[in-house]
Formats: C-alpha cells, structure tokens, sequence
C-alpha cells in the first residue's frame, strides 16, 4: 500500500496479511501509532468480502469520547454499572476478552457504549477488541443469549471446587460485608476476591440456616453467622442456629433466641432495607448476649458491630480471627 506524509513524501507498506501485529508496527512507523490499528482495521474491512473486521486497540479516553459522539442506537446508560466498571479499570483489575465495541457499517457505535463511558470517566487507556462492518440488524441481536450470573462466572473455571457456589452463597456474601453499613454494590472482580476469603463461614451458615420457615434463613440472618464463624466456638453457634431453625430449646438460656425467632417471623419483608437492619442487629445483640450467658428481658437491636471480619478487625485480632 501506499501512504502519504504531511502531503510530501509517498512511502509504499509491504503487510503481512497473516501477521496482524507485524502489519500494525509497519503502520506504526509510517503514520504513527494512534492512527495504524484503525488503518489496519479499515484495510481489513476492504479486503474482506464480508467487510467484518475485529482487532484489538488502546482505547483512550479522548478515543472513547470520540466514538460516543456518534452513539444514537444503544440503550440508556446504567450510571451504576459504568461506575463499577470504571472502578475496575482504574484498580487494574479489567482483564481483556473478545468483548469490546462494535460499530456497523456506517461506523455507527453498536455495542460497548457503557464500556465507552467507563474508559471515560476511568481515565485509563483500555486494551479492547474493536469490531467494524457490521450489518444494521446485527444490533437487535447483541446481548440476546442468556446472561451468566456472578455466581455462574465464578464456578466456570472450578474455583470452588464440586460444590460450587449460587445466589443463595452470594447473598449471604453481600449482607456479610455490608455488615451494619450498606454501601455501594461491589464490582465483580471484588465479589469473586471477597468469595475466595469468605467462602467457608458462607457455607457454614446457608448449611445451618436452612430451614424454609419464613424470614429465618433470610440473608441478613445469614450474615451474622458467617461473621461469628470467625471469632465464635463453633459447637455453640451450631446449636443457636439449631434451636433458631426449629423453635425448641436445649437449655434454659435459649426463651431469648425462640423470642427472637418468632419476632423474626412476624417482620413484613426482608426486601425493606430499614427491616433487613433491624434483623441483622436484633441477631447480632442475641448472639452475643447468649454466647455469654448473660439475661436479655427484651430484643434490641446491637449498636455497633459485634462479629468483626478479620479484615476490619484490630490489628491484635486479626491474627487471631485468621488463625
């Protein structure tokens, strides 16, 4: 091929059709390196009868804002969703797929507009595949297969072993280390990390709160649980959520935990942010009360946190929450 320089030299380009990265250095040298991936992608959507390209290119934010000048036919955007993943790029933790953007034949933005947003608003260059030449109907059918769950995406390289995880796993995870304080949804990467630390006391409570009474097994209930697993005689807490499941004492401290439970039965949702509190700190005060023997005429609700992660532990605990 030839080129132009400044409109005064005219260079002639030997590419290799079969060594891309090769082609794209060449380029590089000819007309710079933020102008040779999209001259490449261009030259492949000639030579190619289907005029499909796909190559991978540092995208820039100046690069993201450009092709979303151009965005008329996507969905609205999820701020929530951009945001999280802009977290990601910016912690490092974005990990290049065959997913990227894709615009149709007219050079039409079709798919990656919140993955756009992201770059933008990360201010990190993104290493993406970027699609050109694609039909107008292509769009309708962009994101139509069946969505992975977290859960899904988290058992598909055997990280958790044959029992894998699920939503219920997930939900317990989430209450768990909100605690006490709500916060922002977590990205992906750091729902699989905060799985990776916690997994064993999540599996431990879904296994010992299991029963289908209602509002018993909720997640919020879970959550204190898992937390006391790290700190709690482990023989003691399986019988507190013995007698919570089931409703019949072992022992004379146990008229408090049946108070509790059906106090629990009788809230109206778990899907009420203020009654999932109200629950997560009635069981927390319980627990703690119970474990040391002490009376409790009446349910309220703890204060402050009682069952610590070892990673919001003091220094001095941490050891001994981890041993």
């Amino acid at each position: 091929m030839s080129t132009e320089n400044n409109a005064a030299e005219i260079f002639t380009v030997a590419l290799a059709p079969n060594d891309p990265e090769q082609a794209v250095r060449e380029l590089a040298r000819i007309c710079g390196e933020k102008y040779a991936r999209n001259l490449y992608a261009e030259l492949g959507r000639i030579l190619q009868r289907d005029n499909v390209s796909t190559i991978y290119m540092d995208v820039t934010p100046d690069m993201a804002v450009n092709w979303l000048e151009g965005n008329v036919m996507n969905r609205p955007v999820s701020q929530s969703h951009v945001e999280a993943m802009a977290e990601e790029m910016k912690a490092g933790r974005w990990i290049t797929t065959h997913q990227g953007i894709a615009f149709d034949d007219d050079d039409t933005l079709v798919d990656g507009q919140q993955r756009l947003w992201a770059i933008f608003l990360s201010g990190r260059t993104i290493r993406m595949s970027v699609t050109r030449g694609l039909s107008a109907e292509a769009i309708e059918l962009i994101d139509g297969g069946k969505g992975r769950s977290a859960t899904d995406r988290m058992c598909i390289n055997g990280r958790f072993g044959t029992e894998r995880v699920n939503r219920r796993h997930a939900a317990t995870l989430h209450e768990m280390v909100q605690g006490r304080n709500p916060t922002r949804r977590l990205t992906y990467q750091e729902e699989v990390t905060l799985m990776s630390r916690h997994v064993d006391a999540v599996r431990y409570a879904n296994s010992h709160l299991a029963t289908q009474t209602r509002n018993i097994s909720i997640a919020c209930v879970r959550a204190v649980i898992a937390r006391a697993w790290y700190s709690v005689d482990r023989d003691k807490l399986s019988r507190f959520c013995r007698v919570l499941s089931t409703g019949v004492g072992e022992s004379v401290n146990d008229d408090i935990v049946i108070e509790l439970r059906n106090r629990l039965m009788t809230l109206r949702s778990d899907q009420n942010v203020a009654i999932r509190r109200e629950s997560y700190g009635m069981v927390e005060s319980v627990l703690s009360t119970w474990l040391k023997g002490e009376p409790q005429s009446a349910l309220r609700s703890a204060e402050r946190e009682l069952f610590p992660l070892p990673e919001n532990a003091p220094a001095e605990e941490q050891a001994r929450l981890s041993a």
